[in-house]
């Protein structure tokens, strides 16, 4: 998932870059270079957002928890992952509903381009399921020492 979080991040640089160009050299930009981008964005984010935890790349309070010895840092972690899985879950359940129903319903989101709403949706329970997963790997090495 982090490399189609990649790819996303450089079709948006390339397209605004192609946008930027249309615009100045022939008066022909692209009508749907900003919608593509804030679409992709959305996945970017929630695909990216499982391998961000498993590099420890997310933002931690350092300053607080190093205030304690290990086993307060021990249980900080699993308090942080026990939270995190039920968080984490609770995004993938409901989110996941909504795409179904959107789905079902064929709402389409209408700018520019007309796009399924679903489709705009699906990458947040998509993400949230594979962040669930990853924090329940992370709480299982924490709660057995492994870091």
């Amino acid at each position: 998932m982090a490399l189609i979080s990649a790819l996303c991040i450089l079709f948006i640089a390339l397209s605004i870059c192609y946008e930027v160009l249309g615009r100045y050299f022939f008066q022909h930009p692209l009508m749907w270079t900003i919608e593509i981008s804030e679409y992709l964005q959305i996945y970017f984010v929630f695909f990216s957002a499982a391998w961000v935890l498993r590099e420890k790349g997310h933002v931690t309070l350092d300053i607080a928890v190093n205030r304690f010895g290990p086993s307060g840092r021990k249980t900080c972690a699993i308090i942080a992952d026990i939270l995190g899985i039920a968080v984490a879950a609770i995004l993938c359940i409901f989110s996941g509903i909504i795409a179904y129903e959107q789905m079902l319903l064929h709402i389409p989101v209408i700018k520019s381009l007309e796009v399924p709403k679903w489709l705009i949706i699906l990458p947040i329970p998509m993400g949230m399921l594979l962040l669930t997963v990853e924090f329940t790997v992370k709480f299982i090495n924490d709660l057995h020492g492994r870091t």
